[in-house]
């Protein structure tokens, strides 16, 4: 009897379908792998907001800050400048070193409370606030706390004088302090040397902030009174500085200073 023929499969017939199905496995855990790593991804790299001083309006180089000029605004965490403000207090009594733009994230390399880095190396700028001169006052070792006074100091002006130049029925000597927490702003003549940081000895002057009308005071009482200066703690110091008097604007000349009203505005002979 004849053997009845019979296909037999192939090895290519039965791998290929095989090769198929570990090919679309192999793209079905690779697609699988790709969206848990995003999702992974998204989920280590998730940022929080947080809350930064920023710039309310544009602020002029050397422009002192106000209230009203700056604002709160929110960052991510992830692309907060480093030194950023975060409380509005923090910047009392500051100014910009360069001009801040509206919008603009507040940090410390941008705004100074030292007066030398605002005025630059060249420049006579004094940051004088409005209603105020500047005065400069003779000093020494013995009437100036040893050199001790530095700029942005506060010092207590002592006078002591002979009564005879007020009244000639009463000579005799006295001492009253005569000024208290005036701002120094600058110690010695302007240098192009950096004072932060800098060793300064005995200067020969201080400059002062005060009202016109001090000024004159102060002016009399160098030239008939002998003035020594105190040097206060720096935890006594003024957080802001006062509001100038506006009964003596620097714009107009006050009276004349003489005996008479240095005697009602002290009382040297009582």
């Amino acid at each position: 009897m004849a053997a009845i023929g019979q296909s037999r499969p192939t090895a290519t017939g039965i791998r290929t379908p095989l090769f198929i199905l570990g090919v679309a496995l192999a793209l079905l855990a690779f697609l699988l792998m790709l969206v848990f790593g995003a999702i992974f991804a998204s989920r280590s790299h998730s940022t929080s907001s947080v809350r930064v001083v920023i710039a309310s309006q544009d602020i002029a180089q050397r422009e002192v800050i106000t209230a009203d000029m700056i604002t709160y605004g929110t960052v991510s965490s992830d692309s907060l400048p480093p030194k950023a403000f975060t409380h509005v207090a923090d910047l009392t009594g500051f100014a910009a070193i360069v001009e801040i733009l509206k919008g603009q994230v507040l940090t410390s390399n941008i705004v100074a409370s030292n007066p030398d880095l605002l005025a630059g190396p060249t420049s006579s700028f004094l940051p004088i606030p409005a209603g105020y001169i500047a005065l400069t006052l003779p000093t020494g070792e013995q009437q100036g706390v040893a050199g001790y006074i530095a700029q942005g100091d506060y010092i207590n002006i002592i006078a002591t004088i002979n009564t005879g130049l007020i009244s000639a029925n009463s000579a005799r000597t006295v001492t009253r302090t005569v000024f208290t927490s005036v701002y120094v702003i600058r110690v010695g003549p302007e240098s192009t040397v950096p004072r932060q940081g800098v060793a300064q000895g005995v200067a020969s002057s201080l400059t002062v902030l005060m009202s016109e009308c001090d000024a004159q005071f102060v002016t009399w009482l160098t030239l008939n009174a002998s003035l020594k200066y105190v040097l206060l703690s720096y935890h006594d110091y003024q957080q802001t500085q006062p509001p100038a008097d506006s009964a003596c604007p620097p714009t107009t000349a006050p009276g004349i200073i003489g005996p008479a009203q240095v005697e009602a505005r002290w009382g040297f002979t009582r």
